[in-house]
Formats: structure tokens, C-alpha cells, sequence
């Protein structure tokens, strides 16, 4: 009796110790997930001014610094972080080093607890939008439209532009059907061109960023939304189209006035200014020459209008004279990589120079009656061009002539 109350006592006893060590391991393993469960990642953002990340600890487990991760697109940038009253704070001034224009941020922490274990993070992702303004949204198949001012009616007009616009868009030129398309439509210019200011693009009326598949405009609730909806979706929008024909290498190898002048040719709506741009540079002999045109436009607002201008109709020329395969055929061969004028050359059979005097030519013979006229305008294209050349053979033919004149009329 005696024995076997000690054995059991002895099977007890061990049951509680394997039980008590249990409950030991249970807890060590439980700890570290108490730990992270404690640890708060959090961002804030003001568009275009400043992004801030935090990382807070527990007041017992916060370690002496912590690495912030931050991937903008594809790349990814490590930033070292104090840890500070148990709090690591990492500050991105955004007027200095600004994020792309609503696409996604993403990002995570790195740190070592006391026993030297590295810990990360779970990753965080954010959409970098104009939180300035409180925006409207309205979907249709693959296109999703953000406003700020304006009735539904009028931005379900804006959404058949862009479905019309990206078929007509993709049918011309037999592109593939995109995935999505998103639109931010500003109240006004100057709210946009405040969005716009850190890129450069600061005198746009639009802006697209093909490759995250994001166009921002700006159209006031006005008598005229419906007309400038017509020609700025559809501008904004060739980019997009044009940019998921090609690929990211493909599209930043077109020409700026290949790819702006295709935008333009498929606005809806004429845009006076350019006409006049185009008028008042012809008739003033300051057009741009179209091979400083290849890549970049100016900066400058008004010769940035003439750049979109003649784009327009030098595009324009090219598909009249050649037609839309040809001008297909242009896109692949930039897409390979030719050159702004080796394109033109193999594709057309003309070099930029040649084609330019013929599409001068052209727009002066839209303005004739006749095939007369038309011989007229191209002698005297001809001659404007070779003007300098026969200026200077004149200048060095006066010595001659004086001394032929008193050669023969000294004697």
C-alpha cells in the first residue's frame, strides 16, 4: 500500500513537472508573438509636401534603431531610423524628393530584438493620391473615373468618351485591348498644374502616366466640359494605348513629336490654339524644326503649344500621304530601336529633312486651288530654304563682279 501510494505520488509529480515545462516553452514561444502584435507600423501623407512612417514599440522592447524599406516602382531604398522614446520616424519631404503621381507605395521595417533576432515587418502598401480633395468615383468595364466638381451625368458622358476613344484608339491602330484605365478629373487648371508643378509639366492642361495606366485632367463643370472632354480623353488616353502596344523600352523610344502628334491626331475636338500656333509660326518663318522635336518639347508654355502643333500636323500629313499601316509600321520600327530619322527613312523612304519640306509644302497647299499654285509653293519652299545659302554666294560674288566692272571698264 505504501509502494504504490509513492509510485503514484512519483507519476504525479512528473505529469506536473512535464506539464510545467510545457506551459514554460508554451510562453517563450507565445512571447515574441506578443512582442510583434505590439509593434504598430502606421504612415501618414500631405500631398506633395511631406510623407511620414513610424514604427512604435513597446516601451520595454524597443530596440536602438530600425531600417525603413521604401519601394517606389521598382526600386527599393533602405533608410537607417533612430529609434527614438520608442518610436522610430522616418520624414520624406516630398517637395525635394517627390513620389510618382498617384501609383502605389509600398513599405516595411526591418529591426533586431535584444537576443540579436532580426524581425520584419508585414509589407504596407498605399496609393499615392492627391488627398487634397475628396473624390468622387464612377466605374465603367475597365475604366474608372475620380472627380472632384461636376454632376453623374456629365461624368457618365466623360466615361463614353473614353470607351469610344479607346476603341477607335486600339482598332487604328491595332493595338492590344488594355487592362484598365484610371481618370482624376481637377476642377480646374490651376488645381491640376499645382499637382503637376513637381514634374515639370506645370503648363499642361493633362498629363498621362501610361505606365501605371493613371491620366489627370482638368475639366470645370462648364457649357464647354463636354468639347474639352473630347479632345483631352482621347490625347491622354493614345498614350496608354500606345504604351501597352510598345512596353516601357518600345514607348520611351518613339519620338516626342511621333507620340504627341498621334495623341493629338486623335482628339475629337479641334483645338483653335494650335491652328493659330501653327498660322503665326508659318507666316513668321520661326517653325521648329522638327528633328530638335525628337525628344524633348520645350519647357516653355508657348513654344510648347508650337511643338504640339505642328506635331499634330505632321503626323497628320503622314497618315494622309501614307496611310495608317505605314504609320503602324513607324511605331515598330521605333520600338526596335531606329533612330527619329533612320525610322522615318527605312519605314518611308525619306529622311526628316526631306519629309518636313514636304509636309510644309502640304499645309501650304491646302490653303491653294489648283496644281499651279501647288508648283509655286513648293519653288518657293525651295528657295526660303536655300535663302541663306544664296545670300552668302551673293555676298561673295560682289567682290568678283566689282572687279570684273572695273576691269573692263577701266581700259
Amino acid at each position: 500500500m505504501g509502494l504504490a501510494s509513492g509510485a503514484q505520488r512519483n507519476r504525479t509529480g512528473g505529469r506536473t513537472i512535464a506539464l510545467l515545462g510545457l506551459l514554460v516553452l508554451l510562453a517563450i514561444s507565445i512571447a515574441p508573438v506578443h512582442a510583434q502584435a505590439d509593434i504598430v507600423a502606421e504612415h501618414t501623407y500631405t500631398y506633395s509636401q511631406t510623407a511620414t512612417f513610424t514604427l512604435t514599440f513597446p516601451a520595454a522592447a524597443a530596440p536602438a534603431a530600425a531600417t525603413l524599406y521604401l519601394k517606389v516602382g521598382t526600386f527599393t531604398q533602405p533608410y537607417a531610423t533612430p529609434v527614438v522614446n520608442n518610436v522610430a520616424r522616418q520624414e520624406r519631404n516630398l517637395s525635394e524628393a517627390p513620389f510618382p503621381p498617384f501609383t502605389l507605395i509600398s513599405y516595411w521595417w526591418e529591426y533586431q530584438d535584444a537576443q540579436r533576432q532580426t524581425h520584419t515587418t508585414k509589407k504596407q502598401q498605399f496609393l499615392y493620391e492627391d488627398n487634397r480633395f475628396a473624390w468622387e468615383t464612377q466605374r465603367d468595364d475597365n475604366i474608372t473615373l475620380h472627380w472632384v466638381a461636376g454632376d453623374k451625368v456629365l461624368m457618365s458622358n466623360a466615361l463614353d468618351i473614353a470607351q469610344t476613344a479607346i476603341v477607335d484608339i486600339q482598332k487604328t491602330l491595332d493595338a492590344p485591348v488594355i487592362d484598365s484605365a484610371t481618370l482624376y478629373i481637377y476642377p480646374s487648371l490651376p488645381d491640376l498644374q499645382s499637382a503637376l508643378l513637381l514634374t515639370g509639366y506645370e503648363w499642361a492642361g493633362g498629363k498621362a502616366y501610361p505606365e501605371i495606366g493613371v491620366v489627370l485632367l482638368a475639366i470645370s463643370p462648364s457649357s464647354e466640359a463636354i468639347l474639352k472632354m473630347k479632345r483631352d480623353i482621347p490625347h491622354e488616353l493614345t498614350h496608354k494605348v500606345l504604351y501597352d502596344l510598345t512596353g516601357a523600352q518600345g514607348y520611351a523610344a518613339q519620338p516626342t513629336w511621333f507620340v504627341e502628334g498621334l495623341a493629338s491626331t486623335f482628339e475629337r475636338s479641334p483645338d483653335p490654339a494650335y491652328a493659330l500656333a501653327l498660322q503665326r509660326a508659318v507666316q513668321d518663318s520661326k517653325l521648329i524644326p522638327m528633328a530638335t522635336l525628337c525628344n524633348p518639347f520645350p519647357a516653355e508654355a508657348d513654344r510648347a503649344l508650337l511643338a504640339y502643333a505642328q506635331s499634330q500636323s505632321f503626323v497628320r500629313y503622314l497618315q494622309q500621304t501614307y496611310g495608317w499601316s505605314k504609320v503602324r509600321q513607324l511605331i515598330d520600327a521605333y520600338t526596335d530601336g531606329l533612330e527619329c530619322s533612320t525610322g522615318v527613312k527605312q519605314t518611308l523612304g525619306a529622311d526628316l529633312t526631306a519629309l518636313e519640306r514636304d509636309w510644309r509644302v502640304w499645309m501650304e497647299q491646302e490653303k491653294q486651288d489648283n496644281a499651279v499654285s501647288a508648283t509655286w509653293t513648293y519653288v518657293a519652299t525651295i528657295v526660303r530654304d536655300l535663302a541663306p545659302w544664296l545670300i552668302l554666294i551673293g555676298l561673295l560674288c560682289v567682290p568678283a563682279c566689282i572687279l570684273w566692272v572695273g576691269t573692263r571698264f577701266g581700259r
